[in-house]
């Protein structure tokens, strides 16, 4: 008699499923309010029951019984041979001493035996020192604070009615900005202190993303495209790609916000089930503060939103079951609106005058590159990206049926869901880089990365077979540290090379001229941290000094300034007996060749010397120093 097995019915061609036990007038379509219920609860259903039918028992199906729009992808496992070995461990005849191979072949057999046996144990050995690794890596970073975090720590420093002011020539939201100034009154200003909250606030994430993780495949099992221990095997393969991310790594080291974005990210997430599940008051305030959060820690985030509110919108249309739940959650989240209403008068100053005036345009295949990016560097990156996109492929794809992938090449539940939360915000994105001139930044994409993990994890869990699980999670974890310790450990500006040079060869009074402007904060900030050097700085085009960059109008103020003119205020500046010392990169958008029209013609009235070389670093640049007048 064949072995008799459960199977969706989604595995049944059109008239095998038996009778829907639902009760009248429910929906049979995943993504119910009762299936998120029993998600919720963690109840799984009977072992012969899918979430929507009744009990359907079939036996095995033939591959070419696969239901419409499926194809099952058997595991194939080729046959065992009779083991040589065998011979050699039967014990030698009385009187006889045991050849080499007899004892080699024992030798093997009781290393097999003791490996089996501590497997578990060594699993989780090797979880904990992934999560470790990549814990330790998000403090290990021993570069100077570039640009972006130098500008954020210069923010922060200040009063919060000074810090709320800047941000409106910034261009950022201010949650970030007022966590980090309450940490430096506790920390200190320090590199490695103002980093340390991107960090703690990476650390955060991976109990939530283990806990997601572990919700998703109980939701895949209660919808029937799950194993049973999927629940278990998400949850740890969420866990260790968060853990050992890249690019989770990269921001869990830098005094950015994005970090925080990743974290409420997750959040939003639970409080969004959450409310879908029981919209009980304070469900639904969890929702409408979680969302409120997100929006004032980085703008990008309204994409997410926007993606999330349309789909319930749209799950409310197709399915009346779904209605209330839906409508309530999407209330929720409009009111948000309320809390975000004191921060308006700002974003809407920031939306006509600031933006990002040195973002390019991108092509579409930046879509797909954003996964690598996610990935890291070289090959590493390559290997992590490919297992990425393979997992999120099955996730969204396939089931598990005993040792065999089934294919539903249109997307399973709840694959296509957070398919969807991944790859909408970036589209959106996309567009409004295409039509509104709005940066798209690998940075920026932090709030598309924890569905495209999760759904990594889930395709992962699918896997049939154990060893091939524990096989694809160890070296998407080894490539991943590998790519988040190159990161970790790579100087991302020459800020700190360039400021030591100063200190040596800069007398009292001379002058310091950064071109173009962005050049200003990083090096700034190292040499005020140095405490020993007395020179004038000034910045091309930018009256607001060297601490900040002025964002205001920025790319009309840029294509007015004059080189030429910038130059001669220097060289006055300056005066007789003083020497320039001149920041400068080349290439950065609307400012073309103005800096080195500076050089040129500082060097026409003085003497310039190379002290630094610019090297290909995140940030980049040269030191020249002009002498006194001749």
């Amino acid at each position: 008699m064949g072995s008799v097995r459960v199977v969706s019915p989604d595995d049944l061609p059109t008239g095998q499923v038996g009778k829907s036990s639902s009760a009248p007038g429910t929906s049979s379509e995943p993504g119910q309010a009762p299936v998120l219920e029993a998600h919720e609860t963690g109840e799984a259903p009977a072992a012969a029951e899918t979430p929507a039918h009744g009990s359907v028992l079939a036996q095995r199906v033939p591959i070419e019984l696969a239901g419409p729009g499926e194809q099952a992808v058997p595991v194939r496992q080729a046959a065992t041979p009779a083991d040589p070995r065998e011979s050699a461990r039967r014990p030698a005849p009385e009187g006889v001493r045991p050849g080499w191979s007899q004892r080699w072949a024992a030798g093997l057999g009781l290393a097999r035996q003791w490996t089996v046996a501590a497997a578990p144990q060594l699993v989780l050995v090797g979880t904990l020192l992934a999560v470790v690794t990549g814990a330790v890596l998000r403090f290990a970073t021993p570069s100077h604070l570039w640009l972006d975090e130098s500008l954020t720590v210069g923010i922060a420093s200040r009063s919060v009615p000074d810090l709320l002011e800047a941000l409106r020539h910034d261009g950022s939201p201010p949650l970030y900005y007022l966590l980090l100034h309450g940490w430096i009154t506790l920390f200190g200003d320090g590199d490695v202190a103002v980093r340390a909250l991107s960090g703690v606030l990476s650390l955060a994430t991976l109990p939530l993303a283990w806990l997601a993780g572990r919700r998703v495949g109980r939701y895949a099992t209660a919808l029937g495209n799950g194993g049973p221990t999927a629940e278990q095997r998400v949850g740890r393969a969420a866990l260790l790609l968060f853990a050992c991310s890249p690019y989770a790594i990269r921001y869990g080291s830098e005094a950015r916000m994005y970090s925080l974005v990743v974290l409420l990210v997750l959040v939003f997430g639970f409080a969004a089930i959450g409310a879908l599940n029981r919209s009980s008051p304070f469900r639904l305030a969890l929702l409408t503060i979680a969302t409120a959060a997100l929006v004032y820690t980085h703008y990008w985030t309204f994409l997410l939103v926007f993606t999330v509110a349309a789909f319930l919108l749209v799950q409310a249309r197709r399915r009346p079951g779904y209605l209330r739940p839906a409508l309530r959650a999407f209330a929720a989240m409009a009111a948000s609106a309320l809390l975000f209403a004191p921060w308006m008068p700002v974003f809407l100053f920031q939306m006509l005058h600031t933006g990002t005036p040195w973002a390019p345009r991108v092509q579409a295949q930046v879509l797909l590159d954003t996964v690598f990016d996610w990935a890291g560097p070289q090959s590493t990156g390559a290997l992590l990206g490919v297992i990425l996109l393979g997992g999120a492929l099955i996730g969204l794809t396939a089931r598990p049926l005993g040792r065999e992938l089934h294919v539903k090449i249109s997307g399973r539940t709840p694959g296509r869901y957070l398919a969807a939360i991944w790859l909408v915000p970036l589209v959106l994105a996309y567009f409004v880089n295409m039509f509104g001139g709005s940066a798209y930044a690998e940075r920026y994409t932090g709030i598309a990365l924890p569905a495209c993990l999760l759904l990594a994890a889930l395709g992962i869990a699918h896997l049939p077979v154990h060893r091939a699980f524990v096989a694809v999670l160890v070296i998407a974890s080894v490539s991943g540290l590998i790519g988040g310790y190159q990161l970790a450990r790579t100087e991302r500006t020459q800020a700190g090379e360039i400021a030591d040079r100063i200190a040596r060869i800069a007398r009292p009074g001379d002058v310091v001229a950064y071109c173009p402007d962005q050049l200003g904060p990083a090096v700034h900030r190292a040499i005020v941290r140095r405490g020993d050097i007395d020179v004038r700085e000034i910045v091309y085009a930018d009256e607001t000094g060297p601490a900040l960059v002025d964002w205001v109008d920025y790319a009309d103020r840029m294509k007015r300034a004059n080189g030429a003119a910038f130059a001669a205020e220097v060289n006055g500046l300056a005066g007789p007996d003083h020497a320039v010392l001149l920041v400068r990169a080349d290439g950065y958008r609307f400012l073309e060749g103005a800096c080195a029209v500076v050089s040129d013609q500082l060097a026409a009235l003085r003497d310039r010397a190379l002290q630094v070389e610019k090297r290909n670093l995140y940030e980049g640049a040269a030191l020249e120093r002009f002498s006194t007048l001749r």
